[in-house]
């Protein structure tokens, strides 16, 4: 292992220290080949994130939607789009087309506060983009269930 992959880790397991003493009481479990932790959005309310060192970089998974089922091209529009404004975070698909939010750091570069900064721009993005996101892949379903909350005397569902 080398040294700066060495200090990346130390600066996962600090980073995860301060987290769990503060009010967030964010949580990580070590795993054989990294960390995995949950981070808590507004709107996109768990977020599960893997965090992997490998010998030159640091790589972040979290999964952010189960695979969509219509809306594609207007889906991964919207994700283009906002890959424009976002820092080291990019949407991708896994092959079974889950979208997940990934990033990549040299493991130079990973210190406490830039491990802050790149976790908080994840959740941000997916806080940011979950409803649209939602209302995009999901519209029939979305239409379905309000339809029968309407029919049952439920409340509409907010994310419309």
């Amino acid at each position: 292992m080398s040294d700066s992959a060495a200090a990346a880790r130390s600066a996962i397991e600090a980073w995860f220290a301060a987290q769990a003493t503060d009010a967030e009481g964010i949580t990580a479990q070590r795993v054989e080949n990294g960390w995995l932790t949950v981070l808590a959005g507004e709107r996109k309310r768990t977020l599960p994130v893997f965090l992997e060192v490998g010998e030159h970089t640091l790589s972040l998974q979290a999964f952010f939607m189960t695979a969509p089922e219509e809306g594609f091209a207007e889906l991964f529009a919207l994700f283009l789009r906002r890959h424009l404004r976002s820092y080291v975070a990019r949407f991708a698909l896994e092959p079974a087309g889950d979208v997940l939010i990934v990033a990549v750091l040299p493991v130079a570069a990973v210190t406490v506060d830039e491990l802050d900064r790149v976790l908080g721009q994840v959740l941000q993005l997916a806080d940011d983009t979950y409803m649209e996101a939602l209302r995009l892949g999901f519209a029939s379903y979305i239409e379905r269930e309000q339809a029968w909350r309407e029919r049952v005397g439920l409340a509409r569902n907010p994310i419309t």
